[in-house]
């Protein structure tokens, strides 16, 4: 990123956050064997690139609306939190810096898979085998990038 977009930095938002022992941040049950992070996406505003901006206080829960398949569902982790999205700030996806930093990712052998929401992926101009849809009952991916470290 930094040869790309000199003094950019790249923010963990959770790589195993736990709040008690054993027991992660919600929604996130899937961190908790050090292979997983979340990473904030890069955000710009009318005067351009802000750095270590996100759009919440904790960098998640600001979703990027767009289409989605998923059908409205009693028991699931995928919190649309529609009565928060006016409070937050009003920042818009860096594209161009996002998409390349998806790129690397994608690029590092690494990286066994990134979750992105498909309207995300679309919007960005990505495909990849290892760029994948989380499902309907895990928390959204239009807030933050996913990834998971393969083993070994």
């Amino acid at each position: 990123m930094d040869a790309d977009y000199p003094g950019t930095v790249t923010q963990v938002l959770d790589a195993n956050f736990p709040f008690v022992a054993g027991f992660p941040l919600l929604p996130h049950l899937s961190h908790h064997d050090g292979r997983k992070a979340d990473l904030a996406f890069f955000y710009a505003d009318a005067s351009g690139f802000r750095p270590k901006a996100t759009r919440s206080p904790i960098g998640y829960f600001a979703f990027e609306q767009g289409p989605s398949e998923c059908p409205g569902a009693w028991f699931t982790l995928r919190w649309d939190l529609q009565v928060l999205q006016p409070m937050w700030r009003e920042l818009y996806i860096d594209t161009d810096r996002t998409r390349r930093l998806l790129q690397v990712l994608m690029a590092d052998g690494r990286v066994e898979k990134v979750f992105l929401e498909p309207h995300l992926q679309e919007r960005l101009g990505l495909r990849s085998s290892k760029l994948r849809f989380q499902g309907c009952r895990a928390a959204r991916h239009d807030d933050h990038i996913h990834l998971q470290l393969s083993i070994g």
